[in-house]
């Protein structure tokens, strides 16, 4: 169902073969209402992609080997078998040079490369055929698009007569007049949390900086927003994420996207902009500086009648949250009022259970396999400088490598950095007959083996959990019910 803009969990079910049990147990243990989801730009892929011979595509691409149309329609009926409210959600429809360059993101390379138009159109065309097949399910109730790269970074660099020149090439007469009325001699105020009251006041020059930087990322968003109401015919959720951009959003920049998408006449329900949360990583900041932060933010989204939606949202480890304090920073933050991601903290959880078993077992001589399958890769792509490859990563591997040589207890960790970042490898390697043989043989181990079933399921229902009270979401069909009932 489509929730709209209520506080909810939305969780990545990278294998739902194997995590969906634990995780709807979960949401029907707290009586909470969420998100199933997987990023379209990274995770998951049109079933034509998911089912192509090995090397045709990048192996970023559909990295989990589970179709779009595999994971919508096998959420909808197991949520539906346990008579649980999900929203199935599109997450990430990233216009993208390239399904690598998108996952690098994921361990902190931002690469500098502009996307040109050839690339644009290619991802625009492959993003529409990814929602039709979504579409095709009946199933999926929202939408989360990503046009970071084509925020213009270059902006901040020219001086203001560049700004002027550009601005006035860039935008005909009628859009120039439009923003000024729209901006200029106007203080658009915005009520916060305890009477707080914050405030933005743009210069011309600052309002010009703006409409060139967010220019082509609010044009495709909207053409992908359009595509989607066509198809849809039907109300569905929207949100639009600006967080995986090198530096924090600022605060007007959250004013003038979302006053910008208003005017356009598009509704959105969740904004997630870059709060300072890196990707797998327990957040390690000033948690004052982060609950105001993120008190500007979500102010500023419901004066436009939207929510935060928090991504990043992985910490270090399986059981470590966002690290202490974060949750209640968030909370404070925003009121209780937010969307937060999880997905591939799932699999960390997946094979840090694997690595417990003793040497010899069927359990830990996958895990192993799945290691060494992964360092083998990571290896031969850093020599040949192949889509991974970036200095970071090398780093990661060496020092590793070092680790265990001398360290028994560092051989084959699942919180090696190199393998936490890239043990998604496993789920899309192939054998010579195209078969995803450690994908396959994960389910097959997890369907077989009732004593490691009843293991993850339970640890995926604790870790769900976990977040679902932590940031007091249970119990949130009670809100769904009285808007329904309203």
């Amino acid at each position: 169902m489509y929730l709209g803009a209520i506080a909810h969990p939305s969780i990545g079910v990278r294998i739902p073969e194997i995590l969906l049990a634990g995780i709807l147990r979960a949401f029907k243990r707290c009586r909470v209402a969420g998100g199933l989801e997987l990023s379209f730009g990274r995770e998951t892929a049109p079933q034509r992609v998911i089912e192509s011979p090995p090397g045709r595509y990048d192996i970023t691409q559909g990295h989990t080997g589970t179709s779009i149309s595999r994971y919508m329609t096998m959420s909808s009926s197991s949520a539906s078998a346990m008579e649980v409210p999900v929203e199935i959600e599109a997450d990430h429809l990233i216009v993208v040079g390239s399904a690598a360059k998108a996952v690098k993101r994921i361990s902190g390379v931002h690469e500098e490369s502009r996307i040109n138009q050839h690339e644009l159109e290619r991802s625009l065309a492959y993003n529409k055929e990814e929602i039709d097949e979504a579409l095709s399910t009946n199933a999926v109730n929202a939408f989360t698009t990503d046009t970071s790269d084509l925020i213009n970074l270059d902006v901040d660099k020219w001086d203001d007569d560049a700004i002027a020149r550009r601005f006035n090439r860039m935008f005909p007469p009628s859009e120039r007049r439009r923003l000024r009325a729209r901006y200029l001699g106007k203080r658009l105020t915005f009520a916060a949390e305890r009477g707080k009251r914050y405030s933005h006041r743009l210069s011309e020059n600052e309002m010009m900086r703006l409409a060139l930087k967010f220019r082509e990322s609010i044009r495709i968003n909207r053409e992908l927003y359009d595509h989607i109401k066509r198809r849809m015919r039907r109300p569905f959720g929207f949100e639009i994420s600006l967080d995986e951009t090198r530096e924090l959003t600022r605060e007007v920049e959250t004013v003038f996207y979302l006053s910008e998408w208003r005017a356009s006449g598009a509704h959105v329900d969740f904004l997630a902009p870059n709060i300072g949360f890196l990707k797998r990583r327990d957040y390690s900041g000033d948690l004052g500086k982060l609950r105001d932060r993120v008190s500007r933010h979500a102010t500023i989204a419901r004066k436009f009648g939207a929510l935060l939606s928090i991504h990043s949202g992985s910490g270090t480890s399986p059981y470590s949250g966002k690290g202490r304090g974060t949750y209640t920073a968030l909370l404070r933050g925003t009121g209780g009022e937010l969307k937060y991601k999880i997905s591939g903290v799932y699999m960390e959880l997946l094979f840090e259970i694997l690595a417990s078993y003793p040497a010899g077992s069927s359990e830990r001589s996958l895990y192993d396999a799945i290691f060494d399958a992964v360092h083998d890769y990571v290896r031969k792509d850093l020599e040949r400088g192949g889509s991974l490859s970036s200095p970071l990563l090398r780093r990661q591997l060496q020092r590793y490598d070092r680790a265990a040589k001398v360290g028994a207890e560092a051989r084959r960790s699942p919180r090696a950095e190199f393998f936490r970042f890239n043990s998604f490898l496993a789920l899309n390697l192939r054998d010579a007959a195209g078969r995803r043989m450690y994908r396959e043989q994960l389910v097959k181990l997890y369907r077989e083996g009732a004593e490691l079933r009843r293991r993850i399921d339970n640890e995926v229902e604790r870790l769900t959990v976990r977040l679902i009270r932590g940031l007091h979401f249970e119990n949130n069909v009670d809100k769904l019910v009285g808007r329904q009932l309203g």
